[in-house]
């Protein structure tokens, strides 16, 4: 997520904008759908509250809050004008942005606690006290983050802009947003993944059992599983960050660049957070059939 957000002000009507307010609008609908149904399958009362359910719900919770914020926002600046007036740059952007950094702070961390738990099986668990403390922070972490951004956001004939000192403090913060929304918790997600990988591979018993098979077969699942969390994380999240810095630190040529990139980039963070819920969610055996479980009892009305 950027640290600032530019809006047209006279946006005129065109294919490329009709075809946008669709997608918005369709990842609206689907995003908002996840979300809720991996947010009401891990709040279920008969079912165990765990750390990993407590991460997985925390995700759903922080992506729904940028759905239901940042595409409605996106929506009606591609229709209308927004006058961008002083709450709306001290106080929304920067909070779309601190649910970006929930989201990307909780991955980080579900993959720190999964190559704890996989690669150190007999070692203590955490506590379930020690996981909402976990939670808290990185709420707490990700609003401090942001709070520059919101000091020094101002409006200025309906357009919001940045009243940094210098050019060079802009720059630092932007540099800062990037190795904190990205460099680090991909290189934490990348070694914790990696760790799993080749723990599970060395953890494989060259058997013919059906025990054996059966679990080099998970194995492999939870491997490709992993793999494409990677690969979205880049994909989806790499692309707004190169378009920032493209912006901050180019010259015209890098700024008209940056305007392409942008055009993409945000499509793409609301991409990602409308398929966290099938990567960590439906990608899960257990979860599936939670899932099924709660449309039963939907049209069964929770009847036996």
């Amino acid at each position: 997520m950027s640290n600032n957000t530019d809006f047209d002000r006279d946006p005129p009507i065109t294919d490329e904008r009709i075809v946008k307010v669709g997608f918005y609008i369709a990842s609206f609908i689907f995003g908002f759908g996840g979300n809720s149904l991996v947010i009401t399958v891990m709040s279920r009362k008969k079912q165990k509250r765990s750390i990993p359910r407590l991460f997985i719900l925390n995700l759903a919770i922080s992506d729904l809050s940028f759905i239901t914020v940042f595409v409605p926002i996106n929506i009606y600046s591609y229709i209308s004008t927004i006058y961008q007036n002083s709450y709306f740059c001290r106080l929304l952007i920067p909070l779309v942005t601190t649910i970006y950094f929930v989201s990307i702070f909780t991955i980080a961390s579900m993959a720190v606690h999964r190559c704890r738990l996989i690669t150190n099986p007999y070692r203590p668990k955490m506590r379930m006290r020690n996981a909402y403390i976990w939670i808290a922070a990185i709420w707490f972490s990700s609003f401090i983050i942001v709070l520059p951004l919101s000091v020094v956001s101002e409006s200025n004939n309906g357009i919001c802009y940045e009243n940094w000192p210098s050019i060079n403090h802009r720059k630092a913060y932007t540099i800062a947003l990037c190795i904190l929304q990205f460099v680090i918790p991909l290189l934490i997600i990348g070694v914790a993944y990696a760790r799993i990988g080749i723990y599970l591979r060395r953890s494989a018993v060259p058997q013919s059992s059906l025990p054996a098979l059966k679990r080099r077969k998970e194995n492999i699942q939870v491997i490709k599983t992993l793999a494409m969390i990677v690969v979205l994380f880049v994909i989806c999240l790499l692309s707004g960050q190169i378009a920032w810095l493209l912006l901050d630190f180019g010259g015209q040529k890098e700024f008209e660049i940056a305007k392409v990139i942008f055009k993409f980039a945000d499509i793409l963070d609301i991409l990602h957070a409308c398929v966290n819920p099938i990567v960590y969610g439906i990608s899960n055996k257990h979860f599936r059939r939670e899932c099924i479980q709660h449309f039963f009892d939907c049209f069964t009305c929770g009847s036996k």
